[in-house]
């Protein structure tokens, strides 16, 4: 059967009901321009069922926005920031009112990058996270057969749309792909399993590739209670406790920072199945995606690095940012 929607992935699995209705709600709000009410009235459902599924379809990435024109506060503190930490490129994108829905906004501000970057034969590094699993979503679908997809640490031993292992299908399934993972936990139970990972052959290969990479894409994670560590049980509150104690901020790829970039002694680091953060100055371009405000000293210490060569934010961890160096 031939595929009518060339720049839409080939699938022969059915759509379930719920799912046919929350696009044809989607496709009459921002096709047809109808009100959520005349749209309730049609289907003969609430328009509280309507909003929800509207919600659904920004959510997952069914229905994508793109936003062309700049924002003077926020081009003035993308300049400020290049300037500051020697970056190719800084997208800075407002801060939402409800932090719960940063992750999406960040989404937004990064894809228009990944889309440009990409090309068929491209290798791209990901990390992972709920950042990269919503850059991925607003991802638009095109045919790049030879784009190969790599994961940069270990993953869950359970499936979770923010696991590495997830982000890296999803992203290769877009556009045709072949993806690779590290067949490995991001923390290993001990140094010495550590290193027995990192001696396997098909974790060096996975690794020996990601140096070569075109194109990385990362995010942090922080100590606070909204640590998505903390949240799955990779980090318990003693480890957190001891991380504080011991000067971590957060984390890039499962290595622990201090504020200024230095990863911190803890038996966490000793323990972290992923690219040795060195390892990403071999890499062309280096894209950090991160946003917060309670993420600014991470997101700082991470670009102190200076492997770092564009950086999407936003607005309120990007003041948050320059003011601590003032």
């Amino acid at each position: 059967m031939q595929n009518l929607y060339p720049d839409t992935p080939f699938t022969t699995e059915p759509v379930n009901a719920e799912d046919q209705l929350n696009i044809r709600i989607a496709w009459s709000y921002y096709v047809n321009s109808m009100t959520q009410q005349q749209i309730a009235d049609r289907l003969g459902i609430t328009r509280v069922r309507v909003n929800k599924a509207l919600a659904t379809c920004r959510e997952t990435g069914v229905v994508q926005i793109r936003i062309t024109s700049p924002l003077a506060a926020c081009i003035e503190l993308e300049e400020r920031l290049q300037n500051r930490f020697g970056l190719r490129r800084v997208t800075v994108v407002p801060s939402p009112d409800d932090p719960s829905t940063i992750f999406r906004v960040l989404g937004v501000g990064i894809a228009p990058s990944i889309e440009e970057y990409l090309t068929d034969g491209s290798i791209v590094a990901v990390g992972w996270g709920r950042t990269l699993r919503q850059a991925v979503r607003e991802l638009s679908a095109r045919a790049l057969p030879n784009l190969t997809v790599l994961s940069l640490l270990g993953g869950l031993h359970y499936g979770s749309a923010n696991n590495t292992v997830e982000i890296a299908s999803s992203f290769a399934g877009l556009f045709g792909g072949s993806w690779y993972y590290l067949a490995a936990p991001v923390f290993a139970p001990s140094e010495q399993y550590r290193d027995m990972y990192l001696e396997e052959a098909s974790v060096q290969a996975v690794l020996g590739k990601a140096r070569q990479a075109d194109l990385a894409l990362l995010t942090v994670g922080d100590l606070s209670e909204r640590s998505l560590m903390l949240e799955l049980g990779l980090v318990n509150g003693e480890d957190a406790r001891s991380l504080r104690a011991a000067g971590a901020v957060g984390d890039l790829l499962g290595r622990w920072l201090d504020r200024d970039g230095i990863e911190v002694d803890h038996p966490l680091n000793r323990r972290a199945v992923s690219l040795d953060l060195e390892d990403l100055r071999r890499i062309k371009k280096v894209v950090l995606v991160s946003g917060g405000p309670y993420k600014a000293d991470i997101i700082r210490g991470v670009l102190l690095r200076n492997f770092v060569h564009e950086l999407v934010i936003d607005e309120s961890a990007a003041r948050q940012l320059l003011d601590q160096d003032k």
